[in-house]
């Protein structure tokens, strides 16, 4: 198990240098000054650099490439950005790389039964994590039709409800669930395919590695480094609750408190009961129950619609802690409960969530702010993986449960078993 280089020494500089050249980069050297002294460059056989053969022009030329990787990618809202190096990829994420069956049985086992802990797997180390929408928002260039973003994602919620006669509506109702809980809606939307602003992370990190080499694409010899490699990205759910749904609910619970209690003395005194006796009565725990009965609803209502929701930069919701009565109707679907699925919503249209996170906390004294952690895995690992997780029960009819699938199962293996 490697933790990436990021250090400034003469060979992870010639190593990033290297990878460049042999992906393009030698093309574009103008100087055949440069040219002839990288010809020039020896390494020992420890396989580190002979220093004495590089050049001052050539250590000019390694300084100016590795500057250009302690940037991040361009901003854009024309195209989605990649990181072309793991050391560019470092200014958002703690990164380990993973290249052997043993430093993955490591994590394998360190992580397995973890909980508290939010995964994502992608099948590219290269890419930045965009919402699905976004993805489709920059590709089909629909900001260029002046449409607004919130307007266009309330337009989604809105439409999905008055589908096939309301039926989305309706299958919510019938369910305890309300129509007008824009999360729920977007949930459901999720899971069927629909681009919404939500990212998709689960509590389970063998379902982040089914996610990843689900359909990843074996790397070829003659890629970037960067490229030999997926990711999964995990954070402990503690980071995150600041920017928790759940956080804000329970702060719009408590100033609520106030005003509950309010009522009910003032009705306690319209009955002839003194202060004193219902304060007696209504503890700090009844006067919480009572509070939430009242307006836990409304106020997830409330909190859960689009414009509202698009005044946070970043949120994390889920309906899987346990430790809170406090839902978002999110498991609204066969997928959700297997995939144990959780959301962070990104309400930019064009930065990826790493970027947004960077610019709302990355400023915190002498503290480096990364998003969060990763484990850069060689592709190479993607069969004996898949194999593995396969034999814990992690297949695509787990990740995406068929109810057609599971009737006919069922009555064919109790056919069998007669």
């Amino acid at each position: 198990m490697k933790k990436v280089d990021i250090s400034s020494n003469l060979n992870s500089r010639i190593k990033l240098f290297a990878d460049w050249l042999n992906n393009g980069g030698v093309k574009t050297i103008w100087s055949n000054n440069l040219l002839e002294d990288l010809i020039k460059v020896k390494f020992n056989s420890d396989g580190n650099v002979d220093e004495s053969t590089v050049s001052s022009v050539v250590r000019a030329a390694l300084l100016a490439y590795e500057g250009t990787q302690l940037t991040p990618p361009a901003y854009s809202t024309e195209f989605m950005t990649e990181y072309e190096t793991t050391l560019q990829k470092e200014l958002f994420f703690e990164q380990v790389n993973i290249d052997s069956i043993e430093d993955f049985e490591e994590i394998f086992k360190e992580h397995k039964n973890s909980s508290k802990i939010l995964y994502r797997g992608v099948s590219e180390a290269k890419w930045r994590i965009y919402s699905s929408l976004q993805r489709y928002w920059i590709n089909e260039k629909i900001y260029i039709k002046g449409i607004d973003y919130k307007s266009f994602v309330e337009k989604i919620v809105l439409n999905a409800k008055k589908q096939q006669g309301n039926i989305l509506e309706n299958f919510f109702r019938k369910n305890g669930i309300s129509p007008n809980n824009d999360i729920a809606v977007l949930s459901f939307l999720q899971h069927y395919g629909c681009p919404t602003p939500l990212v998709d992370w689960s509590n389970s990190f063998m379902n982040s590695l089914y996610f990843a080499t689900e359909n990843m694409s074996e790397s070829k010899d003659e890629v970037r480094e960067i490229e030999k490699y997926f990711s999964v990205y995990y954070i402990e759910e503690e980071k995150l609750i600041s920017t928790s749904l759940v956080s804000v609910v329970e702060k719009g619970i408590f100033e609520m408190q106030q005003y509950v209690k309010k009522d009910v003395i003032r009705n306690g005194e319209n009955e002839g009961i003194h202060e004193t006796e219902m304060n007696k009565f209504f503890s700090n725990e009844r006067l919480e129950l009572a509070t939430k009965m009242l307006h836990q609803n409304s106020l997830i209502e409330h909190i859960t619609k689009i414009e509202r929701l698009m005044t946070f930069p970043l949120t994390y919701f889920s309906d899987i802690n346990e430790e809170t009565d406090i839902q978002f109707s999110l498991n609204n679907s066969m997928n959700i409960i297997n995939q144990q699925g959780v959301f962070i919503w990104n309400s930019d249209p064009f930065k990826p969530i790493e970027q947004v996170g960077n610019e709302q906390y990355g400023e915190k004294g002498d503290v480096i702010y990364r998003f969060s952690k990763c484990y850069n895995i060689n592709k190479k690992l993607a069969n004996y993986i898949r194999e593995k997780i396969k034999k814990e029960g992690i297949d695509e009819n787990y990740i995406y449960p068929n109810p057609k699938l599971i009737a006919k199962k069922s009555f064919e293996e109790t056919i069998v078993s007669c």
